[in-house]
């Protein structure tokens, strides 16, 4: 039985995955998660989420995936408590102390390793599973064939869906060094997706694509039934910094695949997960891309779809041939040197 497990930032979204087909929701508290950022829920809102979710079948499995500082240990445990009371079906973790630490408190509780665990070996899964891991999440860089070939008896997630990291997963300290926020913390500045001036034998590179760090968003819906035919139980989608609207579409299309056991989606529902949200799709390491084809250094941020091409322009009016409908209240983005969002209010 494989899982699909989305993610929620907030109650909308919540209910946004559990409407589309989530089989599992993964969200944070407003402490101890790896994105501080996000909504995220108050104490209240996790025990109206775990029984909303519940009341649908939906598990719910909440991150404490940040690296825990010793004046936070007593805070951790009575938060880890409350968690247990309310009925939450496991806990996201990365610190390898603290997953020691509410094994022996807390026997009953499911615990899966995070991501930022870096698990990507035989021996650190191994003694994930010792120390009573029932679920790794693995790491982005890994291929299918790698990740098939961990022969630990524990069950495997890997992400599907959604943004990448630069860095290696829970190795990047480039956050912190550069703007004083880790992401082992949750406090990430997304650094990465700024522009940066390349350097080659001491000399600047003159480069019209600036964005030299910033990864494409991972798309695995072409090579899916691989994903179906592997040994991974729980496929995860990334976002719990996203829409609404996001989430809710994006469980859908995976929702659909699952059921169908296929890779196969139209066209139409192509397009709207790039209208949704897309910095240019790519396969991801996970089967193997190639290195220049996980980076988009013309932007990074949302691609939208082209719908047509400027063919005049004067006195600040731009005649555009559609190649594509456009709506009211449509974003559209002018691509040129500099360039220019406007909204869609209006038809002449």
């Amino acid at each position: 039985m494989k899982e699909l497990l989305s993610p929620a930032g907030n109650m909308e979204c919540l209910k946004a995955a559990v409407n589309n087909g989530a089989d599992a929701i993964y969200l944070g508290g407003k402490t101890f998660g790896a994105r501080a950022y996000a909504g995220n829920f108050s104490n209240e809102e996790l025990k109206e989420a775990v029984n909303y979710a519940h009341l649908y079948g939906v598990k719910i499995y909440i991150t404490v995936n940040t690296i825990i500082y010793n004046t936070e240990v007593d805070e951790l445990i009575k938060y880890i408590e409350y968690l247990y009371k309310i009925g939450v079906d496991a806990l996201i973790m990365q610190d390898i102390g603290m997953i020691s630490l509410v094994r022996k408190v807390f026997p009953n509780m499911e615990v899966h390793a995070s991501t930022q665990c870096h698990n990507h070996n035989y021996e650190g899964i191994k003694l994930l599973k010792e120390l009573g891991v029932t679920r790794i999440v693995l790491d982005r860089e890994m291929s299918l064939e790698e990740i098939e070939n961990i022969d630990v008896d524990i069950e495997k997630e890997v992400f599907i869906h959604g943004a990448l990291c630069n860095c290696y997963s829970g190795c990047c300290l480039f956050s912190f060094m550069n703007g004083g926020r880790s992401g082992n913390r949750g406090e990430c500045t997304q650094v990465c997706r700024l522009p940066f001036k390349l350097i080659k034998n001491g000399e600047y590179v003159n480069n019209e694509s600036k964005y030299l760090l910033s990864t494409k968003e991972l798309n695995t819906i072409n090579n899916f039934n691989k994903l179906l035919d592997s040994d991974i139980v729980s496929f995860k989608i990334e976002g719990r910094m996203k829409s609404p609207s996001y989430v809710g579409y994006v469980t859908r299309i995976y929702r659909k695949l699952i059921d169908s056991y296929s890779n196969r989606i139209s066209s139409e529902e192509e397009d709207n997960l790039k209208i949704l949200f897309n910095r240019e799709f790519t396969k991801g390491f996970l089967f193997d891309e190639e290195n220049n084809k996980v980076i988009n250094m013309k932007r990074p941020n949302h691609q939208g779809v082209e719908i047509g091409k400027v063919i005049n322009y004067k006195n600040n009016v731009a005649m555009i041939k559609l190649n594509d409908e456009i709506n009211i209240n449509d974003g559209l983005r002018i691509v040129g040197k500099k360039d220019i969002g406007v909204n869609v209010n209006n038809f002449y």
